[in-house]
Protein backbone atom coordinates (compact mmCIF):
# COMPACT_ATOMS: atom_id res chain seq x y z
CA UNK A 1 0.00 0.00 0.00
CA UNK A 2 2.92 2.48 0.78
CA UNK A 3 4.43 1.39 -2.49
CA UNK A 4 1.29 2.33 -4.26
CA UNK A 5 0.95 5.51 -2.43
CA UNK A 6 4.41 6.83 -3.47
CA UNK A 7 4.23 5.08 -6.94
CA UNK A 8 1.11 7.58 -7.32
CA UNK A 9 3.17 10.73 -5.98
CA UNK A 10 5.90 9.50 -8.32
CA UNK A 11 3.60 9.71 -10.95
CA UNK A 12 2.01 13.13 -9.98
CA UNK A 13 5.37 14.93 -9.85
CA UNK A 14 6.38 12.94 -13.19
CA UNK A 15 3.01 15.07 -15.03
CA UNK A 16 4.06 18.20 -13.17
CA UNK A 17 7.40 18.13 -14.05
CA UNK A 18 6.02 17.48 -17.73
CA UNK A 19 3.75 20.32 -18.06
CA UNK A 20 6.71 22.23 -16.38
CA UNK A 21 8.62 21.61 -19.12
CA UNK A 22 6.39 21.96 -21.99
CA UNK A 23 5.97 25.65 -20.86
CA UNK A 24 9.08 25.71 -20.90
CA UNK A 25 10.12 24.52 -24.13
CA UNK A 26 7.17 26.97 -25.50
CA UNK A 27 9.01 30.13 -24.09
CA UNK A 28 12.25 29.04 -25.00
CA UNK A 29 11.19 28.63 -28.93
CA UNK A 30 9.59 31.65 -28.70
CA UNK A 31 13.50 33.27 -27.68
CA UNK A 32 14.40 31.06 -30.70
CA UNK A 33 12.24 32.38 -33.24
CA UNK A 34 12.94 31.14 -36.08
CA UNK A 35 16.24 28.94 -35.67
CA UNK A 36 15.40 25.77 -35.81
CA UNK A 37 16.92 23.15 -33.26
CA UNK A 38 19.79 25.19 -31.98
CA UNK A 39 20.15 25.78 -28.51
CA UNK A 40 19.05 28.81 -26.62
CA UNK A 41 22.36 30.02 -25.97
CA UNK A 42 22.97 30.04 -29.82
CA UNK A 43 20.27 32.27 -30.20
CA UNK A 44 21.23 34.38 -27.24
CA UNK A 45 24.07 34.84 -29.13
CA UNK A 46 22.52 35.58 -32.46
CA UNK A 47 20.44 38.05 -30.80
CA UNK A 48 23.59 39.71 -28.94
CA UNK A 49 24.85 40.18 -32.69
CA UNK A 50 21.75 41.41 -34.37
CA UNK A 51 21.97 43.98 -31.67
CA UNK A 52 25.81 45.16 -32.21
CA UNK A 53 24.70 45.10 -35.72
CA UNK A 54 21.89 47.57 -35.03
CA UNK A 55 24.03 49.74 -32.76
CA UNK A 56 26.33 49.80 -35.63
CA UNK A 57 23.56 50.54 -38.08
CA UNK A 58 22.14 53.48 -35.59
CA UNK A 59 25.28 55.39 -35.59
CA UNK A 60 26.05 55.04 -39.56
CA UNK A 61 22.12 56.75 -39.58
CA UNK A 62 23.25 59.39 -36.72
CA UNK A 63 26.40 59.98 -38.80
CA UNK A 64 24.36 60.61 -42.63
CA UNK A 65 21.72 62.63 -40.18
CA UNK A 66 24.85 65.32 -39.54
CA UNK A 67 25.72 65.32 -42.63
CA UNK A 68 22.32 66.38 -43.68
CA UNK A 69 22.09 68.51 -41.45
CA UNK A 70 25.39 70.39 -42.54
CA UNK A 71 24.47 70.82 -45.63
CA UNK A 72 20.75 71.86 -45.09
CA UNK A 73 22.67 74.74 -42.76
CA UNK A 74 24.38 75.74 -45.88
CA UNK A 75 21.66 75.71 -48.55
CA UNK A 76 19.99 78.79 -49.61
CA UNK A 77 17.10 79.17 -46.96
CA UNK A 78 16.85 82.76 -46.46
CA UNK A 79 15.81 84.96 -49.65
CA UNK A 80 13.75 87.97 -49.61
CA UNK A 81 13.26 90.29 -52.66
CA UNK A 82 12.03 94.38 -52.88
CA UNK A 83 10.98 95.58 -55.84
CA UNK A 84 11.55 99.77 -56.35
CA UNK A 85 11.99 102.53 -58.89
CA UNK A 86 15.59 102.89 -58.42
CA UNK A 87 16.09 106.09 -60.35
CA UNK A 88 12.37 107.91 -60.17
CA UNK A 89 12.12 108.43 -63.52
CA UNK A 90 10.01 105.49 -65.06
CA UNK A 91 7.17 103.56 -63.25
CA UNK A 92 6.26 100.31 -62.47
CA UNK A 93 9.14 99.63 -59.87
CA UNK A 94 11.36 97.82 -62.62
CA UNK A 95 14.48 97.60 -60.57
CA UNK A 96 15.08 94.75 -57.38
CA UNK A 97 17.13 93.55 -55.49
CA UNK A 98 16.83 90.09 -53.59
CA UNK A 99 19.05 88.35 -50.61
CA UNK A 100 19.72 84.62 -51.14
CA UNK A 101 21.75 83.53 -47.58
CA UNK A 102 22.12 80.32 -46.01
CA UNK A 103 21.30 79.56 -42.70
CA UNK A 104 24.45 82.24 -41.16
CA UNK A 105 24.36 84.49 -43.75
CA UNK A 106 26.57 84.18 -46.31
CA UNK A 107 25.97 83.91 -50.55
CA UNK A 108 24.96 86.76 -52.50
CA UNK A 109 22.89 89.93 -52.71
CA UNK A 110 21.86 90.48 -56.20
CA UNK A 111 20.17 94.04 -57.35
CA UNK A 112 19.14 95.08 -60.56
CA UNK A 113 18.95 98.80 -61.31
CA UNK A 114 16.93 99.21 -64.48
CA UNK A 115 16.90 103.14 -65.73
CA UNK A 116 15.84 104.67 -69.12
CA UNK A 117 18.70 103.51 -71.49
CA UNK A 118 20.62 101.27 -69.36
CA UNK A 119 20.78 98.88 -66.40
CA UNK A 120 23.28 98.07 -63.78
CA UNK A 121 23.97 94.81 -62.22
CA UNK A 122 25.23 94.02 -59.02
CA UNK A 123 26.21 91.33 -56.76
CA UNK A 124 27.90 91.53 -53.36
CA UNK A 125 29.06 88.79 -51.45
CA UNK A 126 28.19 88.39 -47.79
CA UNK A 127 29.68 86.38 -44.71
CA UNK A 128 28.27 85.76 -41.37
CA UNK A 129 25.42 88.42 -42.07
CA UNK A 130 27.72 90.94 -43.21
CA UNK A 131 28.22 92.14 -46.84
CA UNK A 132 32.02 92.92 -48.14
CA UNK A 133 31.26 95.78 -50.22
CA UNK A 134 28.73 98.69 -49.06
CA UNK A 135 24.85 98.05 -49.78
CA UNK A 136 22.42 100.16 -50.60
CA UNK A 137 19.63 100.93 -48.26
CA UNK A 138 17.18 97.99 -50.59
CA UNK A 139 19.90 95.83 -49.93
CA UNK A 140 20.14 96.27 -46.22
CA UNK A 141 16.15 96.26 -46.30
CA UNK A 142 16.43 92.56 -48.11
CA UNK A 143 19.10 91.73 -46.08
CA UNK A 144 17.62 92.18 -42.80
CA UNK A 145 14.38 90.81 -44.16
CA UNK A 146 16.13 87.80 -45.06
CA UNK A 147 17.97 87.59 -41.58
CA UNK A 148 14.79 87.76 -40.18
CA UNK A 149 13.58 84.76 -37.65
CA UNK A 150 11.00 82.95 -39.03
CA UNK A 151 8.52 80.68 -37.62
CA UNK A 152 7.11 77.34 -38.72
CA UNK A 153 4.34 77.48 -40.73
CA UNK A 154 2.53 73.71 -40.94
CA UNK A 155 0.49 73.59 -44.22
CA UNK A 156 -2.63 71.13 -43.61
CA UNK A 157 -2.80 68.30 -46.18
CA UNK A 158 -6.16 68.96 -48.29
CA UNK A 159 -6.79 65.10 -47.67
CA UNK A 160 -7.13 65.33 -43.80
CA UNK A 161 -9.86 67.48 -42.26
CA UNK A 162 -9.38 68.75 -38.95
CA UNK A 163 -11.84 69.46 -36.83
CA UNK A 164 -10.94 72.33 -34.30
CA UNK A 165 -10.29 70.99 -30.61
CA UNK A 166 -12.95 72.57 -27.98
Amino acid sequence: MVALGVGAAGCMLAAGAQVRFGRLRRECSLLQAGAERSSFIVAAARTASELERLRVDVGGLHQEFENFRGAVDESIRRVAVHRYDAFGEMGGRLSWSVALLDETGDDVVLSALVGRTDTRCYAKAMRGGAPEARLSPEEQQVVSAALRPTRAVRIPSPAKQHTPIA
